[in-house]
C-alpha cells in the first residue's frame, strides 16, 4: 500500500519520543506517512478536529489524561483510525480490557526497538486499507 496519503499522529508529551518515532519511520521502507505530532491528548483532539488521520501512536503517560482514555474518548468519532499505545509503564488490566473493547489495535512497550515499530505500522497499514474499504462500501450502499 502507498504510505503516501497516510496521515500518522504522534502523541508524545516527550518531544524525544515523538523525534525518534519520527526518524525511524522517516528512515524506513515505508517512510512516506504524513506525520503530525502533539504533545497532549488536548493538542491531537485539535488536530483530529481539523483533519483525518489513520494511525495514532500514542503514550500511555500523558499529562492530563493516559493514552487509553484518549483512544477510548476518540474511538466514537474515529472508529476507523487504527490506535498504537507506547508505554515502559501501563497497567495492564487497563490495557487488556481497552485491547477487548477494540480501542487500541497494538501495544508496544519502552524501549522499542525500530524493527518492531516498522512491523506494527506494516499491520497498521493493513487495517488503514481494510478500514477504507469498509468505509467506502458503507458510503456506496448510504448512496444507493
Amino acid at each position: 500500500m502507498n504510505t503516501q496519503n497516510i496521515r500518522l499522529l504522534i502523541v508524545d508529551d516527550e518531544e524525544q519520543i515523538r523525534k525518534v518515532l519520527s526518524y525511524i519511520i522517516h528512515n524506513s521502507e515505508i517512510a512516506d506517512f504524513e506525520i503530525r505530532e502533539a504533545s497532549s491528548a488536548e493538542e491531537a483532539t485539535e488536530i483530529l478536529k481539523k483533519e483525518e488521520i489513520d494511525i495514532i501512536i500514542c503514550d500511555y503517560l500523558l499529562d492530563a489524561m493516559s493514552g487509553i482514555s484518549f483512544f477510548s474518548n476518540m474511538s466514537t468519532e474515529h472508529p476507523y483510525t487504527v490506535r498504537i499505545l507506547i508505554s515502559g509503564n501501563v497497567n495492564y488490566d487497563e490495557l487488556r480490557n481497552a485491547v477487548s473493547r477494540g480501542d487500541i489495535f497494538r501495544f508496544l512497550s519502552k524501549p522499542f526497538n525500530e524493527d518492531e515499530i516498522i512491523s506494527v505500522l506494516k499491520e497498521s497499514l493493513d487495517r488503514v486499507k481494510s478500514n477504507r474499504q469498509g468505509k467506502d462500501l458503507i458510503n456506496r450502499l448510504r448512496d444507493f
